[in-house]
């Protein structure tokens, strides 16, 4: 998986955020040394029974890096 500083994820923000959109994931490392995944996530709310915004506050929003 290919990774960025925050500092380059944020200089190059909207092509990578464009990357993503068409599929591509990466790993954001911060200075401290924590890191964030950045993935496309797509949700179909169109025919479900479930509150779409119940999806950001359950398990499946969450991922090990």
């Amino acid at each position: 998986m290919e990774q960025f500083t925050v500092e380059e994820f944020q200089r190059d923000f909207d092509a990578l955020f464009e990357r993503v959109e068409n599929g591509e994931s990466f790993k954001i490392l911060a200075p401290d040394g924590k890191a964030v995944i950045i993935t496309r996530v797509v949700y179909d709310v169109t025919d479900s029974k479930e509150d779409w915004r119940d999806f950001w506050f359950n398990e499946q929003s969450l991922c090990d890096i």
